[in-house]
């Protein structure tokens, strides 16, 4: 496997824990423990298909990443839903294994001062840069991760939507996956999930999680790109679109089947934006850079 130092010194961004595998296990566990207790006790929290997420978590083949997807609807969804896939015990014991998810959080909110961003990078999280584009280091970073065997997780909308429906997906996700393709030379395993509910808990503008919702996970199949991922050598953004295309078609199938979301913009009155297409060419992090 490649090591932290390699990743690190290869144009990317800082992985190894700032406080030591104690403090990456510490920071993981204590932020699932509460998770858990927000999503299991003070709501109501169900799951379908939740053994096919576990399973590729924990079970997948040696040094095959792990790409998982999945709608954004507040700015709790993780690590409040992540936190609750797996046991409690996998974020406690995370230097045994080193399994956990590598998530994104914007560097003027997360890595804005010392002691904060070595927190979130203890809980596996990345620095993004808004306005950097696609070859920022935390994308980069993010497919060697990919690319050597680990779990990253990624909203391709890019943003927080408050319409209830999946927002157009930003095509930076195939790019993601063709980028981790050229450096391992395999497929990493893509799993997408949906979430209904979260925008009860943490509603546009609010400040303090609500209680007594109900949050319902569906996670669905593998999503098979070989067909498309033996083009990435050409560098082609039309090969990213069409990656991004089947990802984001998947998603849309597993909103069709799950529980609604709110749609917080007609609750209040808002006019609605970019609730129209699948596919839009933006920044899959970066909804401000356009490509």
């Amino acid at each position: 496997m490649v090591s932290n130092a390699v990743v690190e010194h290869s144009r990317g961004v800082p992985v190894s824990p700032p406080w030591g595998d104690v403090g990456r296990n510490a920071t993981l566990g204590i932020v699932s423990m509460g998770s858990k207790f927000l999503l299991q006790w003070l709501n109501t929290y169900t799951t379908t298909n939740l053994t096919t997420l576990q399973a590729a978590v924990s079970h997948r083949s040696q040094g095959r990443g792990l790409l998982t997807v999945c709608n954004h609807t507040s700015t709790l969804d993780d690590p409040v839903v992540m936190s609750n896939l797996m046991p409690w015990s996998f974020f406690a014991s995370e230097s045994q294994h080193k399994g956990n998810r590598w998530s994104f959080c914007a560097r003027e909110i997360c890595f804005k001062g010392k002691l904060l961003g070595q927190f979130f990078l203890n809980g596996k999280t990345l620095p993004i840069e808004r306005g950097q584009g696609l070859q920022q280091p935390a994308m980069q970073t993010a497919a060697q991760l990919l690319a050597r065997g680990d779990w990253v997780h990624l909203f391709p909308e890019g943003r927080v939507g408050f319409s209830g429906r999946l927002q157009p997906c930003k095509w930076g996700v195939g790019k993601l996956v063709c980028d981790s393709v050229l450096q391992s030379g395999r497929d990493p395993e893509i799993l997408p999930f949906y979430h209904s509910g979260m925008a009860r808990i943490m509603p546009e503008h609010g400040r303090i999680p609500r209680v007594g919702q109900t949050v319902a996970v569906t996670v669905g199949d593998p999503i098979d790109v070989s067909d498309l991922t033996c083009h990435c050598s050409e560098g082609s953004t039309e090969v990213w679109k069409a990656i991004t295309e089947r990802i984001c078609s998947k998603l849309h199938e597993l909103e069709d089947a799950a529980p609604p979301n709110p749609n917080q913009m007609r609750e209040r009155k808002l006019k609605p934006e970019h609730t129209d297409g699948r596919v839009e060419k933006q920044d899959p992090v970066l909804p401000e850079q356009r490509l």
